[in-house]
């Protein structure tokens, strides 16, 4: 068995690849026709029979309804299966993205003669969710990996592949993956030979797959439609399945042949309502390509420049743009690239195939990870075992190897020692003997050949000098002059509360594995007699402060089961996030009221397809808003934003996948994924529309605060007011609405404290309680203030008044305690 996994896919929406790491060299393994990459596409024509790759994708265009193809778009969502008509089944995604994955596994048991892997690191999108994420994990055991293959983020691995060619020191790098179904941007910085990922921006649902669809929709369906006066000729009609599959297939190979020349041929045969079938001749320019492709483009720099942004780059610091995926063979979109104006202005690096680079990176990763050991078993009788410690690939020419050996029985190992020969070394290597301890420890330091992997032999010799059988006998470790400097999360992390905000537990770009922990308090009460009654915590990433714009991976439940008595609201729970290296969370709610602590699973599994209904509502409602905010637009700003929406072409993608969403679930979770960050946007914009108004309001709010300062203001609340008004000024200069609103509140807060020590407030304060019916709530601590108060009130008593106040305060509702939020403080 491997020591260390050496096995690298990339599993690709429209297309997939299989590589192997040895020593200094990566192979791309071609599959049985020869090819380096395999279609993720799955044909079965009769029950028990499935074949992959090539054959099942020629026919998706003529037999739809017993093949499948671009699933990877569909993996997370708990309802989806593609039905095999023929074969009377239906697969899962993840079951469909298995099949890809033997079919890969098959290619490698061939190369490596019969070699069957049982490891292998897979890459996904660094945008992919966490459901998507588990979906992966899935197929590969499903595929008959080892269970936890590792996962990768397809820049990552590409920042890889690329290291392994790049032989400087210092260099900074955007990768730019825009794949079939995806698309990825990563900076990349490399010093000293880390490899280090400092950020992530990407789309789980941009990809060459719409650039497809959208030639259909636009271009090819129109002109069919009106050449042979076809009818409601709409890629949601069912009847029409097979022709629109036929014309998505023409213009993915019109795309990719126009990478080469400027003009080619669409043929399709078309089913006309009688019955007949005429042949569709449509010719198609790169010009006519890059039109419709435009939008998809400006979307992917746009995020492109958002990575570089955030992380405080310029395009001027990034000394390579890596292209990866088969959109970036297109001349369009490499030549805007290129232009600093339009694109993003980072000297193109081309020097490997972007439609196998992500799977090269992926064995390069692997070549540093132990293969998972098999569970240790009782040594056979006259052999020993030895459980190794050592890192698999370092960047010195020394490193240290440790080990303890067992045997079938209890032994004192002294005596023994061990020795490690490279007898292959350039020159070779020996070591001494290294006496083992008495528990039958070792360590020691061994040479490694500069740029290769040097390969150890592990020697037991016992007390008389006689070598013994020891399994395993043998270990590899790799020089290597890059490192990985660790993962990292491409989205924060966390939990909605119960008022639709945002807690993130962990934030964006933080290094995994990780762990994150924090106290909330539940916001009803939990009855153990109550069966139904449950706690529903939605888990989300993103980076949006509402937590509905961001997307939902799971779901965080607490029932009253869990529980060994009720829990009234308000009862604190401290919820701790791990993540693993490949992004996987699990979740360890902490309840301290009854002293206990039980793991509670994220449901990532109830992640559902959005009904078309729903889409089309959500859609009516962002058009809405989208027109509104055209119409009263009166900020450089505002219009700045609105235009950057229209130039990614948000509206007209969103209502192609809204109309196909019935019949295409890729589509359906296409079109939410868009309305969400659409709506966030347009939130956005509402807020830099506002900007004018709130920004009066804080200054009305601290010039009033200064007039009350000068009539009965003390040294500190000048000082108070002082600093009051600067951070107002950094808010407003930075056009900051959280923060103008921040000021605005801590400023109502002072001002309040300032209003309470004039005459009579605390009396005004207990009759504007007392005489707003349905204030108080009807229990009898409420009444007793109220009479509390009025005795003290009849006294002259200020003390007294002043403490019923602040505990008739507290019983009121959040909102209106909020209203006198200066007393509780």
């Amino acid at each position: 068995m491997r020591d260390t996994i050496d096995i690298g896919i990339d599993l690709g929406t429209t297309n997939s690849a299989i590589a192997l790491a040895e020593g200094d060299t990566v192979t791309v393994i071609k599959n049985v026709e020869s090819q380096d990459t395999t279609p993720s596409a799955i044909w079965m024509p009769r029950a028990g029979e499935i074949r992959v790759g090539a054959k099942a994708r020629t026919r998706v265009e003529n037999d739809p309804d017993n093949t499948a193809a671009e699933f990877k778009l569909e993996m997370g969502l708990a309802d989806v299966a593609r039905n095999f008509a023929k074969a009377g089944v239906k697969l899962t995604p993840p079951q469909l993205s298995a099949e890809v994955l033997k079919s890969l596994r098959d290619s490698a048991t061939r190369f490596l003669n019969g070699e069957a892997p049982t490891a292998a690191v897979i890459t996904v999108p660094a945008a992919f969710a966490l459901n998507q994420n588990k979906a992966t994990v899935e197929a590969a055991t499903l595929a008959g990996f080892v269970p936890g293959s590792p996962l990768l983020q397809e820049p990552t691995a590409a920042a890889f592949a690329y290291g392994l060619q790049d032989t400087s020191d210092r260099a900074y790098w955007m990768v730019f993956d825009f794949g079939g179904g995806t698309f990825d941007a990563a900076v990349v910085n490399k010093r000293d030979g880390e490899l280090r990922v400092l950020h992530h921006a990407g789309d789980p649902y941009l990809g060459g797959k719409l650039i497809d669809w959208a030639l259909v929709e636009r271009l090819l369906a129109p002109a069919a439609a009106a050449e042979f006066g076809l009818t409601d000729f709409q890629r949601d009609n069912r009847i029409h399945r097979r022709n629109f599959a036929r014309l998505k297939a023409a213009a993915e190979e019109a795309k990719i042949a126009l990478s080469g020349i400027d003009s080619t041929s669409v043929l399709v045969e078309v089913d006309t309502p009688g019955g007949d079938t005429e042949t569709f001749d449509y010719t198609l320019t790169r010009d006519a390509l890059d039109r419709v492709a435009e939008p998809y483009y400006v979307r992917a720099i746009n995020l492109c420049r958002e990575a570089m942004r955030e992380n405080g780059l310029s395009p001027d610091a990034i000394d390579k743009l890596l292209l990866v995926g088969g959109v970036t063979l297109s001349p369009g979109l490499r030549e805007r690239l290129a232009d600093p104006a339009e694109g993003i202005g980072i000297e193109l690096e081309t020097r490997l195939d972007p439609s196998t680079v992500v799977a090269r990176g992926a064995a390069v990763f692997a070549s540093t990870i132990r293969h998972p050991a098999p569970l240790a078993a009782a040594p056979a009788k006259g052999e020993y075992a030895v459980e190794l410690s050592y890192e698999p690939a370092v960047t010195t020419t020394t490193t240290t190897v440790a080990g303890r050996l067992r045997a079938g029985r209890d032994l004192d190992w002294t005596g023994y020692s061990v020795v490690l020969a490279n007898p292959e070394g350039r020159p070779p290597f020996r070591t001494a003997n290294i006496a083992l301890n008495r528990v039958g420890a070792f360590a020691t330091e061994v040479d490694l050949d500069e740029r290769r992997t040097s390969r150890f032999i592990i020697e037991l010799i016992d007390p008389a000098g006689a070598p013994q059988k020891l399994v395993p006998n043998t270990l590899s470790i790799t020089h290597r002059t890059e490192t990985f400097g660790g993962a990292r999360l491409a989205h924060s992390l966390g939990i909605q509360l119960a008022d639709k905000t945002f807690s993130p537990l962990l934030r964006k770009g933080a290094g995994v594995p990780t762990t994150a922990r924090e106290m909330f308090r539940t916001s009803h009460t939990l009855l153990r007699r109550d069966d139904e009654a449950m706690i529903r915590i939605p888990v989300v990433q993103g980076e949006r402060a509402r937590a509905t714009r961001n997307r939902p991976v799971g779901q965080l439940t607490i029932r009253p089961v869990d529980l060994r008595m009720d829990l009234p609201s308000g009862t604190e729970v401290e919820v701790t996030f791990e993540v693993d290296a490949s992004n996987l969370v699990t979740v360890v709610a902490d309840v301290p009221l009854i002293g206990a602590q039980f793991e509670a699973e994220i449901d990532l599994t109830s992640v559902l397809t959005p009904s078309s209904d729903v889409l089309t509502r959500q859609l009516a409602e962002a058009e809405g808003r989208f027109e509104e905010l055209q119409r009263s637009a009166e900020l450089p700003d505002v219009d700045d934003r609105l235009r950057r929406l229209e130039a990614e072409g948000t509206l007209p993608t969103v209502r192609e996948q809204v109309r196909a969403a019935a019949t295409d679930a890729g589509a359906a979770a296409t079109a939410e994924d868009r309305l969400r960050d659409f709506q966030a946007e347009l939130d956005d914009i509402d807020d830099m529309a506002e900007l004018p108004r709130r920004t009066r309001e804080l200054l009305d709010l601290l010039a009033e605060a200064g007039e009350m300062v000068q009539q009965a203001g003390a040294v500190r609340d000048e000082q108070e007011l002082t600093a009051l008004r600067e951070e107002a000024q950094h808010a407003i200069d930075d056009r900051d609405l959280g923060a103008i609103d921040s000021v605005a509140e801590r400023t109502v807060i002072f001002m309040a404290r300032l209003h309470r020590r004039q005459p009579g407030w605390y009396e005004d304060a207990y009759w504007s309680v007392v005489q707003q019916p349905g204030l108080l709530p009807p229990t009898a601590e409420a009444d007793r203030l109220v009479r509390e108060g009025r005795e003290a009130i009849n006294k002259r008593d200020q003390r007294e008044l002043e403490r019923v106040v602040q505990q008739m305060i507290r019983l009121l509702p959040r909102d209106e305690r909020e209203t006198f939020i200066g007393l509780t403080k």
